[in-house]
């Protein structure tokens, strides 16, 4: 798979979403509200992944 699935699904907002121990690239639906539990696809893994948003310093990649 690649970025374009989920792309083609709507997924258009790249977030990037760092803690003590991981950064994701993920790409969300831009009405995706990050402080729960919320969908997303990530760019490094290319497969869809849950996300606990408040483990996460979430931000926004501009241009996306």
């Amino acid at each position: 798979m690649t970025d374009n699935v989920a792309v083609l699904q709507g997924y258009t907002q790249e977030l990037l979403c760092e803690n003590w121990s991981l950064d994701l690239n993920v790409l969300v639906r831009p009405d995706t509200d990050t402080d729960g539990e919320f969908k997303a696809w990530c760019m490094d893994e290319q497969e869809f992944i849950r996300v606990s948003g408040w483990l996460f310093t979430i931000t926004d990649v501009e241009g996306s």
